[in-house]
């Protein structure tokens, strides 16, 4: 897990990294008073460098429609439209 904090030490960015035969990136946020300032880019390369360094030649992301732009002005290409789905907790 990549976090940033905040002065107050409230997480401003995060994301996870799971290795599992490739890397998979997930759940890269960032807080909306931090949006704009280059922390989910900080994250997306510290998780990416971190694969990198463990062997990991291979990503796998799946984003938002906003997630999307930062990833592909990172490099990553899309490869496939994948439809999500949320079933809320009761």
């Amino acid at each position: 897990m990549a976090t940033v904090v905040d002065r107050a030490g409230a997480t401003a960015a995060s994301g996870r990294l799971a290795p599992a035969g490739e890397s998979i990136i997930d759940q890269v946020e960032t807080a909306p008073a931090h949006q704009r300032r280059g922390l989910g880019t900080t994250v997306m390369r510290t998780l990416s460098d971190h694969a990198a360094r463990h062997g990991m030649t291979t990503g796998l992301l799946v984003a938002t429609d906003d997630g999307r732009r930062l990833y592909q002005s990172l490099g990553w290409p899309v490869r496939s439209e994948v439809a999500a789905a949320f079933v809320p907790e009761d």
